[in-house]
């Protein structure tokens, strides 16, 4: 009777775990977890693109004024030079983060590939099998650690999407709301006072009866104080925004998911392991 309970229970869960395995459930919820995730990635990486730009604008624009002969000339993106390398390097981590979950993708349609399912329930038969007509435990400590390999490749990328996205909800979620919404309002202010510089630094047409009308638009319009404190809070904002953004996809992207794998295949050297 004691031979006979843990055979039995063996035989319960083999039999569901290929159930399991073989319904799209865990696919599903994967995929999802992961879409979401890749959409975050695109909409983060568009964000960097436009600062990008913003910023190369900002840099090159110069005004000049000449007032009696004595020149001025205004960079007012110069502030946002130290903050250009940070906003380049957003840039590839967010195609590092990207393709990561690209990777992601792929694996999970490995995961749920047809020889694999096939494998695992030819694997799980035969177990079963082993337990009613094979009296041989060595046979049948094979064919378990076989079969808990299957199965582990079979789960494995569903389970650290649904754990990576549980982790992300629970940890990041409100990091990365806020600093993307600072991101892109900084983005927004940059091209604002872009466009304001711009429209603002027209030269003189050259007309003497002009000359001095323009110059007092200029003067009247400009406020060089005011444009530098601007660009600087946005660049201060950039620069901390960044840095968290960064912090939330590489944690996503690269650190839980490789945590994750470590922690089941260490699961898995220990199930298979039976004497």
């Amino acid at each position: 009777m004691n031979s006979v309970k843990p055979s039995l229970l063996i035989i319960c869960a083999v039999v569901f775990a290929t159930i399991i395995a073989l319904l799209p459930v865990t696919d599903s919820m994967g995929r999802e977890h992961v879409d979401a995730s890749f959409k975050r990635a695109l909409t983060v990486a568009a964000i960097a693109r436009g600062l990008n730009g913003v910023i190369s604008v900002a840099q090159g624009t110069e005004l000049g004024i000449q007032p009696a002969g004595i020149g001025v000339n205004f960079t007012p993106g110069e502030i946002l030079d130290p903050i250009n390398d940070l906003v380049e390097r957003f840039s590839w981590v967010m195609l590092i983060a990207s393709s990561s979950l690209g990777v992601q993708k792929v694996l999970l349609k490995m995961s749920a590939w047809h020889g694999l399912l096939l494998a695992l329930v030819v694997v799980a038969l035969l177990l079963l099998a082993s337990h009613f007509f094979m009296k041989s435990d060595r046979a049948k400590a094979v064919l378990g650690r076989l079969f808990l390999f299957l199965l582990l490749l079979r789960f494995m990328m569903p389970l650290i999407a649904i754990a990576n996205e549980m982790v992300y909800r629970t940890f990041l979620e409100t990091d990365y709301v806020e600093s993307s919404a600072q991101l892109q309002s900084a983005s927004d202010a940059i091209g604002e006072i872009n466009n304001e510089v711009t429209s603002n630094a027209q030269a003189p047409s050259g007309l003497l009866q002009r000359a001095s009308e323009l110059y007092k638009q200029v003067v009247d319009k400009v406020d060089f104080e005011k444009r530098y404190e601007r660009y600087s809070k946005a660049a201060g904002s950039i620069g901390e925004n960044t840095v968290d953004m960064i912090v939330v996809f590489v944690m996503q992207t690269l650190v839980f998911p490789l945590l994750f794998l470590a922690i089941l295949l260490g699961i898995m050297r220990r199930l298979t392991h039976w004497r």
